[in-house]
């Protein structure tokens, strides 16, 4: 019993102080004019990526490679930028831009949440995006809603959600704040160090002149809808 208790100790003493040697490393791509599918396109793009050797390194960045750049597989710098603009419009008009960066937070020595920031030019429409990404850092695996919460207990969350205002409220007009937001998903959320954030789109539960909605929960608050093993992602 000693030795297996030694080795769930040296396992955590691991694990909490990879993420503090976790190294980054940054790729910036500044092209202005690229002309691509008979339009002329402002590129700016910053990606932030773990840069180690290791097993979990790697396999995280590959995934968050693939995310960034929306590519199947991993592929050099000019594929992956033409990827992402052909992923990224519908219809190309005249000059046009996209930005887009990203950021990386360590959580609880435990957690890696990859935030990617979005923005295109969309007409008269708002085009700016934020989509969130967890991975645990002992497995290198992505964190998802499915992690956390079973599928019984998804739908409880969502109530919780429904039931408050988002993050913005006091910022909202009069109008706005009386209207119901209808949340049909929890799929893009950040990994907090005492719980967590669910993001929402513009246009996705309001108007795009709304702009995003943010719905931060207290992990007191979901505790005891978590699943076991996702408790210990977080500080209590």
């Amino acid at each position: 019993m000693k030795k297996y208790a030694l080795l769930i100790i040296l396992l955590f003493g691991q694990y909490t102080i990879y993420a503090q040697i976790m190294a980054l490393d940054t790729i910036w791509v500044k092209r202005y004019g690229w002309v691509y599918q008979e339009g002329t396109n402002d590129l700016i793009l910053q990606f932030i990526y773990p840069n180690g050797e290791d097993r979990v390194s790697q396999y995280i960045r590959e995934d968050i490679t693939k995310k960034f750049f929306k590519t199947n597989s991993v592929l050099s710098l000019d594929e992956s930028c033409e990827e992402l603009l052909k992923n990224s419009f519908n219809y190309l008009v005249g000059e046009t831009y996209l930005h887009r960066y990203s950021a990386i937070k360590f959580v609880n020595n435990k957690v890696l949440d990859f935030i990617i920031s979005h923005d295109r030019s969309v007409g008269c429409g708002d085009g700016t995006r934020s989509y969130s990404y967890c991975y645990s850092l002992f497995t290198g695996n992505r964190i998802t809603i499915d992690s956390l919460f079973c599928k019984s207990t998804q739908s409880t969350v969502i109530k919780l959600l429904q039931s408050r205002y988002d993050d913005y409220y006091e910022k909202r007009s009069e109008e706005d704040r009386k209207m119901h937001r209808h949340i049909e998903h929890l799929n893009n959320f950040i990994l907090l160090p005492k719980g967590l954030m669910f993001i929402y789109n513009p246009y996705e539960i309001g108007f795009g002149y709304e702009s995003g909605f943010r719905y931060t929960v207290k992990f007191s608050e979901i505790k005891y809808l978590l699943k076991p093993q996702a408790i210990g992602y977080f500080f209590e």
